[in-house]
């Protein structure tokens, strides 16, 4: 089950590997063109619930990205940290110039 699951895990890697290489306007027309094919297979019952499906994949694919790039590591972090205390120290090095 586990080389399964792994087996998965690679294919949709790769596939999302290969998405992420089509340029834009390939991109929309693959999609269609893979609409077309899949819409007329269906009833319009099965359209409707395939499609409200993939939209909510889409969804929370979309969620779980937002919320990560949001999200900062350990080390970006530290680094914001690190960041504010320099700025803590120039700007009094700034006021100490001022005042002389």
């Amino acid at each position: 089950m586990n080389d399964q699951l792994d087996e998965f895990k690679e294919a949709v890697k790769s596939f999302s590997d290969w998405l992420d290489s089509i340029p834009p306007y390939e991109y929309s027309l693959y999609a269609t063109i893979l609409a077309y094919i899949i819409a007329p297979i269906l009833s319009t019952n099965a359209q409707n619930a395939f499609g409200n499906w993939l939209e909510q994949v889409g969804q929370i694919i979309l969620t779980i990205s937002a919320q990560a790039s949001a999200t900062p590591t350990s080390d970006d972090y530290q680094k914001l940290l690190n960041d504010v205390e320099n700025l803590k120290k120039e700007i009094e090095n700034l006021k100490k110039q001022n005042k002389t």
